[in-house]
């Protein structure tokens, strides 16, 4: 990790890991759940299948994939936070039997050749300096005929109903701490062509808008912020001052029955590597 990397994140990521933001994934997670898998089933995480997942934090997404492949699967998860990683190796007791495991590894290094049936990253691509790169390593981590799937958001289309301005506050602040680290907070609508640009066919694409109505889930979006305060500070989004002015305003939002938070906008993209299983 470089001089100029907030302390507690990663290197390229703008979010505090670890233990630190195990609660708001899990919070994320929920939120997601089934537009994520009912996106992969269609990708081919079925019985039998062997599956990547690519920046998998502390394991939500592997452990549900792991149930979808079944005992006949194997799933593995990499990331590159060896303390989120180890959140997740003590996790799989609750999936006995099944073939779910989880190491360090830098997503742009394939973690392995024409091996997996399918490979995925969810909300990884946009904090990125080079996407492509990572793109490029699912690539070559699928077989002829696999699929390289991603999820990655369009940050402008956060919203609320009513409308919260603060959340409007809280995607400018996010969007401008990625992008001063080097990523891109409205990769979304960008991912179709990276993945045909990394030679991957019958490329598809479908969007989604998360809903969050319970306090719970509207509260991950407060602690995104949270997590996100020292890299937010090094990139000058924000003072100190202004960021405990929209954390406060959103969770007072979050805190109303009548008030439902939409995550911004999920652009599901797959493609497939040429060639025959």
């Amino acid at each position: 990790m470089d001089a100029a990397t907030p302390e507690g994140t990663t290197a390229g990521y703008t979010i505090r890991g670890g233990r630190t933001d195990a609660d708001r994934l899990a919070r994320q997670a929920e939120v997601m759940a089934s537009a994520s898998l009912d996106f992969l089933a269609g990708c081919g995480a079925r019985p039998g299948a062997a599956v990547l997942d690519v920046g998998c934090g502390d394991g939500q997404v592997a452990l549900a994939l792991a149930r979808l492949v079944g005992p006949g699967g194997r799933v593995l998860g990499v990331d590159v936070d060896p303390e989120a990683v180890a959140i997740a190796r003590r996790t799989p007791a609750a999936v006995a039997g099944l073939d779910v495991t989880f190491r360090t590894g830098d997503a742009s290094v394939p973690a392995g050749a024409d091996e997996f049936d399918l490979a995925y990253a969810r909300l990884l691509l946009s904090h990125l300096v080079d996407p492509m790169a990572v793109v490029r390593a699912l690539r070559t981590a699928v077989r002829p005929g696999g699929v390289v799937a991603v999820e990655d958001l369009f940050t402008p289309a956060l919203a609320a109903e009513p409308r919260v301005p603060a959340l409007d506050d809280l995607a400018d602040i996010y969007s401008a701490t990625v992008r001063g680290h080097g990523g891109d907070p409205a990769i979304g609508p960008r991912l179709a062509a990276h993945l045909a640009a990394a030679g991957l066919v019958d490329v598809t694409e479908r969007t989604v808008v998360n809903r969050m109505t319970t306090v719970g889930e509207k509260l991950f979006l407060v602690q995104l912020l949270e997590n996100m305060r020292p890299a937010i500070l090094a990139a000058r989004s924000a003072t100190d001052v202004e960021i405990t002015r929209v954390v406060d305003a959103v969770s007072e939002a979050a805190a109303r029955p009548d008030v439902t938070f939409l995550q911004a906008r999920m652009h599901q993209v797959a493609g497939r590597r040429p060639g025959t299983p």
